[in-house]
């Protein structure tokens, strides 16, 4: 069960209809109407009559409430607390972003940032699971910024969309590296051995139609949620990886990987990197953030 069935349910209770029930939920009413159908599942019981205009509570539905009401205000206080405690001073700064950003891109900006976020504390949490979650806290000020990049499924919906600022930060290319070792000695008639990333993660979503559109000649050997574990090995030479360039600078540099099919580019993947917050930051701390990384990404390289 997720909590935000419970604020699902209470919106549907109180508005009577799908619609103007997902639409305050900022999500779609098809996407609205699974939450609430997930409800009753994990309840087992129906908790409204959809035979009604407006939609009504069940019997069932009406015992329900005092628990749910019981539950949102014990997660409210909850949050409340540690979202407090996260906020070490006033200057604190909270970031949400993918693993491979927080080992690389981040420091990378902060850098560059020189005085401009001088003062600031930063909280980085690399986890990006459930994207519509981490919108939600930019909203709520559970967070507040977020990198991710700028593709289908990592995009706000069209509804909360017009309550968040966006800033491109830079071009990001994945590319299919491969060790010098392997390229050399692998045989030409054989698929290469290929290590992939695991289901439920964005860059599995971004390589695999690739794979199958333009039919490379591979063969998955190994899974990672991880570009860090595909590019040690990849650089052992255990076979082919798509992995974000900002990762693998220094192994190019050293001649540790090299670029795979460099006679096909378009096996290489082109995506902008994009940070978020919320239109009403609560903070001049996060202005200062957002102030100071529009400077940044403004320098030319």
């Amino acid at each position: 069960m997720e909590f935000k069935w419970l604020d699902d349910f209470m919106s549907l209770r109180e508005l009577g209809n799908f619609s103007a029930a997902a639409q305050a939920r900022y999500v779609t009413q098809s996407a609205f109407s699974r939450r609430i159908q997930a409800l009753e599942v994990w309840v087992g019981v129906t908790l409204f009559d959809r035979t009604s205009y407006p939609i009504v509570l069940t019997e069932h539905g009406k015992k329900f409430v005092p628990y749910v009401e019981s539950l949102l205000e014990m997660v409210k206080v909850t949050k409340d607390d540690f979202s407090q405690a996260s906020l070490k001073t006033d200057k604190s700064v909270r970031i949400v972003c993918l693993h491979s950003f927080a080992v690389n891109l981040l420091p990378r900006l902060f850098n560059q940032a020189g005085p401009l976020f001088e003062g600031l504390n930063f909280a980085v949490n690399p986890s990006v699971q459930g994207i519509d979650n981490h919108f939600q806290a930019l909203l709520d000020n559970s967070n507040d910024i977020l990198f991710t990049y700028n593709t289908k499924g990592m995009r706000p919906s069209f509804l909360i969309e017009n309550k968040l600022d966006r800033c491109l930060v830079c071009k990001e290319s994945i590319i299919p590296v491969i060790s010098p070792q392997l390229l050399k000695l692998h045989p030409n008639d054989q698929n290469y051995p290929y290590l992939a990333y695991s289901e439920h993660t964005f860059l599995f979503n971004a390589v695999v139609p690739l794979i199958k559109r333009i039919k490379l000649p591979l063969e998955q050997i190994f899974e990672t949620t991880l570009s860090e574990s595909l590019i040690k090995m990849a650089v052992n030479g255990s076979g082919i990886a798509w992995v974000p360039m900002h990762t693998i600078e220094y192994e190019l540099e050293q001649g540790l990987l090299v670029q795979a099919f460099p006679e096909q580019p378009e096996t290489v993947i082109s995506l902008d990197v994009v940070c978020y917050r919320s239109k009403n930051p609560t903070r001049s701390a996060i202005n200062q953030f957002w102030q100071g990384l529009a400077q940044i990404v403004a320098q030319p390289d």
